[in-house]
């Protein structure tokens, strides 16, 4: 009996050295900071925190950032409080001529009239805008959108006032009623909308170029390749919910937005989802077609001088490792 308990006992003992030994290799682990992934309100980026809200991934390995604006997310990852962004083709050319080194590992979509120029409902054509105020976000798409204006109409800087406004200064300022016109993007589109405002133009009307797409801080790019790539797999994953149980998708999202569900499936319709295969089609090839796209923007923002010089080959700025990755693993 004796020699049974002693038995015993040194098991026991056994099993609290190894779990004790396990905890102190656990606790002695060097603390692993969070991917910080960041965009601003746009429908199909909402799928990241979709998948946030339904479990697919680990708290202490993401952290998910939605901040106002368009010009918030160039100013966070311009100064490394992001690893992860959700950005248009246009602000990655943007902070590429800053001197931010950054991937494009995936595209997301493309707006399909999600960009707009919205007006007071007395404003009925672009040519009543002359001498009318106009507010819009001068380091995103609205300035594209706001130069194509006026490459149509007989406007210009000299015969439109002009304000910088935020995408979330836009409701505020329409119900103040203090600028005649904002070139806002989706959701807020649909909320000025329903509250009477009248759209004159948008990006599917002046087949704008305006792009999506998922990018990375060149330094985290090969230090957290899985992590990334596990991102992006359940980003598609809750984008793949909201198709099978859209009513049940739809609902959370809007829960997390403080909006009706109706006025996200508007905006949502407003845009066009690229499919992880077809984004990775985008992406590959020498040159890509999201090279060949990136060219043509910085061009055409640089005719404008919208854009400083850019010194990087474009090229090296696409990557289809990460993308592959989440597809096929």
């Amino acid at each position: 009996m004796i020699l049974i308990m002693n038995l015993c006992n040194i098991k026991y003992l056994k099993a609290m050295v190894i779990t004790c030994f396990t905890f102190y290799l656990v606790s002695c682990a060097p603390y692993q900071k969070p991917l910080t992934i960041g965009a601003s309100p746009w429908p199909n980026f909402e799928f990241s925190f979709l998948a946030n809200e339904l479990g697919y991934l680990d708290k202490d390995k993401y952290s998910l950032l939605e901040l106002t604006s368009p010009t918030s997310v160039i100013h966070a990852i311009q100064t490394a409080k992001l690893d992860i962004a959700f950005l248009s083709l246009d602000e990655v050319l943007t902070l590429v001529a800053l001197g931010i080194d950054l991937k494009i590992i995936s595209v997301i979509d493309r707006s399909s009239g999600g960009d707009a120029l919205m007006a007071k409902p007395h404003i009925k054509s672009l040519q009543q805008l002359k001498w009318q105020s106009i507010g819009y976000e001068n380091k995103a798409s609205g300035a594209l959108l706001l130069d194509r204006v006026f490459t149509l109409t007989e406007l210009d800087y000299k015969t439109v006032q002009l304000f910088e406004v935020k995408q979330n200064e836009a409701i505020d300022i329409y119900l103040k009623d203090d600028i005649d016109a904002l070139i806002v993007k989706e959701p807020v589109k649909q909320q000025l909308l329903a509250l009477g405002a009248r759209e004159l133009i948008n990006s599917k009307s002046l087949s704008l170029p305006l792009i999506n797409v998922l990018v990375v801080r060149e330094e985290i790019y090969d230090k957290k390749e899985l992590q990334i790539s596990n991102f992006l797999k359940q980003f598609y994953r809750a984008h793949l919910f909201y198709q099978k149980h859209t009513a049940a998708a739809l609902t959370t999202m809007s829960v997390r937005l403080q909006l009706y569900p109706y006025i996200l499936e508007n905006a949502l319709s407003n845009t066009h989802f690229i499919e992880p295969k077809e984004a990775l089609m985008s992406l590959s090839g020498a040159p890509s077609n999201i090279e060949l796209q990136a060219r043509e923007l910085s061009l055409l923002m640089s005719d404008k001088r919208i854009l400083g010089q850019i010194n990087t080959n474009l090229s090296t700025l696409i990557s289809t490792r990460i993308l592959e990755r989440a597809i096929y693993e």
